[in-house]
């Protein structure tokens, strides 16, 4: 049987680096060695993508691309156990699933959204679902599908109206799914973004991986001011508070929305989420707020608070005696 192939913009779209990076990741560091087709393009192996997956998520938490570009994936794989810790309910990796598998849905969905055909639309996210779950669908499908949709349309070859027609059906389909998913936690998370963000599909990205961490989250919306903020965190009794940094926003008033919020939420932990933080290193640390950079982290602290939370010790005090 041989090895499916893969041209660079669906490897791009895959492992969410640009096809920029890739170029030059193989070139300075020979991390991957694609194979050629008729015309010259370069052709990835299921075995490349895994690895510039596991590059990325590596990276992401911190590591130098020289340092691990060479490594195999057996030692890419146990690095990750360690940069991410063993008290981390993981995924694993040998269950997500193959490049090929997703790419069916990938191909189908692509089709209807051609015809903007809803119901067959909402049939491969069902059959996706089932198979990748929440997170996994958004993560392996969903972002991969609308920057594909969104290049089309730069090209003319996919229209608005077609970008449009996916993102809502996406939406509607994950909230419902979230609605339907009969959470029992009582640790609830508010998620806020204070300063206009324009992607909710990554805000309903975070939500799910909240869910995932056995977070109940509570999301209400872009712009939110600082009173608004106490009075949802207030009113639904949250245990936690998440801001996100909108990277493409106007940031310019955010380090003072950072210290009113923190005026308000006096006492409490509050994690700030963004690809972007180093921007507002000296906030960050002024207002006391823990620093999240990518999902890995998110997942680590998500489970250290509830951990936290589960095992506080129970103080009893006894009543005075009558005098």
């Amino acid at each position: 049987m041989t090895d499916t192939k893969h041209p660079i913009q669906i490897v791009s779209r895959r492992t969410g680096l640009s096809t920029d990076v890739i170029r030059a990741w193989e070139r300075r560091y020979k991390t991957v060695s694609p194979s050629r087709s008729a015309n010259g393009r370069r052709l990835y192996s299921d075995k490349d993508v895994t690895k510039l997956m596991l590059l990325q998520r590596i990276i992401s938490g911190g590591r130098r691309i020289g340092d691990i570009a060479n490594l195999s994936l057996k030692n890419l794989e146990d690095l990750i156990d360690s940069d991410e810790s063993a008290t981390v309910i993981k995924t694993s990796l040998a269950n997500r699933p193959s490049t090929g598998s997703v790419m069916e849905h990938f191909d189908g969905s692509i089709e209807a959204i051609r015809e903007l055909d809803a119901n067959k639309l909402l049939r491969f996210f069902e059959i996706a679902h089932q198979e990748l779950g929440s997170v996994f669908l958004l993560e392996d499908l969903f972002a991969p599908l609308i920057q594909h949709v969104r290049d089309e349309c730069k090209l003319g070859s996919f229209r608005q109206s077609q970008e449009n027609f996916v993102v809502e059906l996406m939406k509607s389909f994950l909230l419902m799914k979230a609605s339907n998913a009969n959470k029992t936690t009582n640790n609830k998370i508010l998620i806020v973004a204070p300063i206009s963000h324009n992607d909710n599909l990554n805000m309903l990205r975070l939500c799910l991986v909240c869910e995932d961490s056995d977070w109940m989250p509570i999301y209400v919306g872009t712009s939110t001011s600082a009173d608004e903020i106490l009075f949802t965190y207030e009113q639904g009794r949250c245990s936690l508070l998440m801001i996100v940094i909108d990277p493409s926003g106007n940031q310019q008033f955010l380090p003072n929305e950072l210290r009113k919020i923190r005026s308000l939420v006096k006492d409490d932990e509050i994690l700030i989420f963004g690809e972007t933080l180093s921007s507002y290193q000296d906030v960050t640390k002024e207002t006391d707020l823990t620093a999240i950079h990518n999902i890995g982290e998110l997942r680590l602290t998500l489970d250290r608070i509830k951990n936290l939370i589960e095992f506080k010790p129970v103080i009893l005090h006894a009543k005075p005696e009558q005098e």
